[in-house]
């Protein structure tokens, strides 16, 4: 299939209502390990903010969700179907809602790049493959997610991405936060504050194993400079 967001044909196994089951499956392990936050100010927060970025979304075929996890740590997920996770730990770290759409737009670029449906496809791999030539690839892929212990489904959650897909999120990332009338600037006051919490054994998720941080920084930078001639003017006036 043709998939716009990388403007590429892309071998996908996964038909969309079932990447959204998978996700409903796997969104059943993540409660059971996590606690989700109950505090409705910030949950509003996190929902508006991800909400306005996913309607520019290159990937509009089902219907983005953002949840809030009670978890200390400068972390944040993304899972099939749309599902977008991140912890209290990382929100109260950024500073205003440019920031926290930095993060939530770079989740949406994996979305819409199809990054986390292929990982899940490749993990599921022979089982996936067995189950297309039962004819069984909507509810089968689901159930197979279902059949996987907890533990199982949060280690291809966790599972690292490539580098080129992480670069190519965080320029969807940026896409995405122009489009929404956020500034794009934000991405790298980012990245300053995850290197800043960073140091030590206990590397964020949303770095560990990624491109080397100056180096995101640098092609960050070099995206927004190229804004105007690859999506044509702003549709709003940056403020700050």
């Amino acid at each position: 299939m043709y998939n716009p967001a990388t403007g590429r044909e892309e071998f996908i196994m996964i038909s969309t209502p079932s990447e959204v089951a998978m996700g409903k499956s796997v969104h059943e392990s993540i409660i059971q390990k996590y606690k989700l936050s109950r505090d409705p100010a910030q949950i509003d927060r996190v929902r508006r903010i991800g909400e306005r970025a996913a309607k520019v979304s290159d990937r509009q075929d089902y219907e983005y969700h953002f949840y809030l996890i009670e978890e200390d740590e400068m972390n944040a997920f993304t899972t099939p179907g749309g599902n977008i996770y991140v912890y209290t730990g990382l929100l109260e770290k950024l500073e205003n809602d440019d920031q926290v759409a930095s993060v939530l737009a770079h989740e949406i670029g994996h979305c819409a790049a199809r990054h986390t449906v292929k990982k899940f496809q490749a993990a599921l791999g022979y089982d996936l493959i067995s189950t297309i030539a039962l004819n069984a690839i909507g509810e089968g892929t689901a159930q197979q997610i279902a059949q996987l212990s907890s533990g199982a489904v949060m280690n291809i959650v966790f599972s690292a991405y490539g580098r080129q897909d992480e670069y190519q999120a965080d320029q969807l990332g940026i896409k995405y936060m122009y489009r929404a009338c956020f500034d794009p600037r934000a991405a790298v006051e980012t990245f300053k504050i995850l290197e800043a919490g960073s140091q030590g054994p206990d590397v964020p998720l949303i770095l560990r194993s990624h491109p080397f941080i100056s180096d995101r920084i640098h092609m960050v930078e070099e995206e927004i400079k190229s804004l105007g001639s690859k999506y044509g003017p702003s549709p709003c006036v940056m403020a700050r």
